[in-house]
């Protein structure tokens, strides 16, 4: 058993570095651990950390405040848990409470596509405010 799992921790490691994944991909900690654990508690941890990690990085740089943010938008096809990610998001940053927000899930490769259309038309409504759009997907289940 453990010779079939250094082999497979081989071809996992083979298939990350043809992969093309670059310096900014983000990997949570349970994709390179063989075997993995799957569990709902860890798949939260998961998340959060795919959502978080990014956001934080890109409310770091940005000249605008938090508070601009008028539109959050935020797919995952797979991993759709209650509360919804994108309250996680509202309440992990303490966005305001008028935000408008979006949570699509379940709808596939095209979530991600109509996720911008969605927020070119609000922006269009909510004028001079910002949109944040969100597209994840977490396949540990899989």
């Amino acid at each position: 058993m453990e010779g079939a799992r250094s082999n497979l921790a081989a071809v996992v490691e083979v298939l990350f570095e043809r992969s093309g994944l670059g310096e900014e991909t983000y990997l949570p900690e349970a994709v390179p651990r063989l075997p993995q654990i799957l569990a709902w508690p860890r798949l939260g941890k998961k998340q959060r950390q795919l959502c978080l990690v990014p956001l934080m990085n890109l409310f770091e740089k940005q000249a605008s405040s938090l508070k601009d943010i008028g539109v959050l938008l935020v797919n995952c096809s797979l991993f759709n848990p209650t509360p919804s990610l994108s309250a996680m998001i509202i309440n992990h940053y303490n966005l305001k409470g008028n935000i408008t927000s979006y949570n699509l899930g379940g709808m596939g490769c095209s979530a991600g596509l109509i996720s911008i259309d969605l927020a070119k038309d609000l922006l269009q409504v909510h004028r001079n405010s910002y949109a944040n759009v969100v597209s994840m997907e977490n396949i540990t289940l899989n």
